[in-house]
């Protein structure tokens, strides 16, 4: 190793693992102030406290890499500027290029580093800390009740409860709402006095007993004549009402885990490479199924329609039914599958189509109307068939750009680290600033323009704007250019002198200095 290199990595390194611990408390510290209020108040152990904080820590990996980069590089550059290192080195005839060597072989394996993060630190860190949040949650679920906030920890149902005992047991001014009904506007609330909330021995079941209430009810209303707006409802008594949760949903076995709002964070680069294999087949098979029912309406039978009007007569002239028939004997004799729509009236005798100037005359008038009906009905189904269709595959593909912006984010948040390095390195070589404070601030400057970008592209995603590739790097359209602009001025050893003299001729005259 040259000393210039060994020179570098021993100035990189400390600043760069402070930098990346520094980081890491920051966003655990996210952490804790979205889940605290939830752990604390449930009696979770210090052991089980730090367990989670850990899952946190590997998950949140990828996100501090390409911040701890860039405080790196600025102090280190800035610190070997500010010591005329930097100028004794080019002037000994070393480029910029050649000095930044080893920060760019530290950028690149940052980035692989990030990557194997990504795809399988993370992933696994995601499981392992739902497993253990919803494990929390079912092992004591009545610490999670607390008094006067609406709780919705269980499915489908919301509960309130207006004073809780010391012992953690006894409640009081108890509302239950239960959104198990088919319509959920629909009123199934329970208010009780008093009551007594406990998990049993195995925990496999909660349990609510409350006494003096009462239930309210509203029924469905299957008489279609009445106006929807009247339904009948049941208030219901009571001295005692045993309320059974269960506490299975709070399992996260694997059915669990494909239930989750967000999946895709559970999941690598292969295996999100198969999801969007399956939503563009789901796609292309939504996409047949529409054009299917777009062809049903052609496929209509008249003559079906026509039976069903006249039972037993057929209600064409006698003429058209004997060619008909005539029609049927030649597709016999021939065994050829021949669809009854493939009638064609040219079969007919052609005095049989004197006075008819449409086809809807050769029809008797009560049977028009029945295949009118027919027709209508069949529409009707086939365009809600259409519009649901239409709507899966909205769905589908809302879907599949999610999964395709994970996929690509875990890419981009990785080779970010390379363009911060050469932002960071050639800022540090302008600026001639070392230590922690200047540097730090124009990292923390840079990283925050990032994360802007990068939650602007997710946002307009997501909104369904933006396609989800141009979305995941949209922060290097933004990164790419200032990189490049930095280090051709650090290149050319130029600085920023005349956008201060730019700055200071706008200040005086605008707030000019007084004499």
């Amino acid at each position: 190793m040259k000393k210039i290199d060994k020179l570098v990595l021993m100035d990189f390194v400390p600043p760069y693992l402070l930098a990346f611990f520094v980081a890491e408390f920051v966003l655990v510290m996210q952490f804790l102030w979205k889940y605290i209020d939830v752990i604390i108040g449930k009696g979770v152990s210090l052991g089980i406290l730090l367990e989670l904080i850990f899952y946190w820590s590997v998950r949140i990996i990828p996100e501090s890499l390409p911040v701890s980069i860039l405080i790196a590089a600025v102090m280190v550059f800035g610190n070997l500027g500010e010591k005329y290192e930097l100028s004794s080195m080019k002037s000994a005839g070393i480029s910029l290029t050649r000095i930044m060597g080893m920060g760019i072989l530290i950028a690149i394996l940052t980035t692989m580093f990030s990557l194997f993060a990504s795809n399988y630190l993370k992933p696994r860190a995601n499981y392992k800390f739902i497993y253990r949040y919803n494990a929390i949650k079912r092992q004591k679920p009545a610490l999670s009740i607390e008094e006067g906030i609406f709780n919705t920890d269980f499915k489908n149902v919301v509960i309130r409860v207006g004073q809780k005992g010391k012992d953690g047991q006894s409640i009081g001014d108890i509302l239950v709402y239960d959104h198990a009904v088919e319509d959920k506007r629909d009123i199934n609330m329970l208010l009780a006095r008093k009551g007594r909330m406990y998990a049993q021995e195995n925990e496999d079941f909660f349990i609510m007993e409350l006494e003096d209430g009462e239930q309210y009810r509203e029924l469905k209303q299957n008489n279609s004549k009445t106006s929807k707006k009247v339904k009948p409802m049941i208030r219901t008594k009571f001295d005692s009402w045993t309320k059974i949760f269960d506490l299975s949903e709070f399992d996260l076995e694997a059915q669990n885990v494909n239930l989750t709002r967000k999946k895709y964070d559970l999941l690598n680069s292969y295996q999100l490479l198969q999801a969007v294999d399956s939503f563009n087949r789901e796609i292309a098979e939504n996409k047949y199924q529409n054009l299917n029912n777009f062809s049903d309406i052609l496929q209509f039978d008249v003559y079906e329609a026509i039976d069903k009007a006249d039972n037993e007569k057929s209600s064409l002239p006698k003429h058209v039914k004997e060619a008909i028939k005539s029609k049927d004997k030649i597709v016999k004799a021939n065994s050829k599958p021949v669809k009854r729509l493939n009638r064609a009236p040219a079969q007919f005798p052609e005095d049989s189509l004197a006075g008819m100037h449409t086809i809807a005359s050769s029809f008797k008038p009560h049977s028009l109307k029945t295949i009118l009906t027919s027709v209508k009905h069949l529409s009707q189904r086939n365009q809600d068939k259409i519009v649901k269709s239409d709507r899966m595959k909205d769905t589908l593909k809302h879907s599949r750009a999610l999964y395709v912006l994970r996929l690509h984010q875990q890419h981009s948040w990785a080779f970010i680290c390379i363009i911060f390095l050469f932002i960071g390195a050639s800022l540090g070589s302008i600026v001639k600033k070392g230590g922690y404070g200047y540097p730090l601030l124009i990292a923390i400057v840079f990283f925050m323009l990032f994360i802007i970008f990068n939650i602007m592209g997710e946002k307009l995603t997501k909104g369904g704007t933006m396609e989800p590739v141009l979305g995941a790097w949209l922060p290097y359209f933004f990164m790419l250019p200032i990189a490049v602009l930095l280090t051709f001025k650090a290149l050319n050893d130029s600085d920023f002198s005349w956008l201060s003299t730019k700055i200071n001729l706008v200040r005086h005259r605008f707030f000019p200095d007084k004499e």
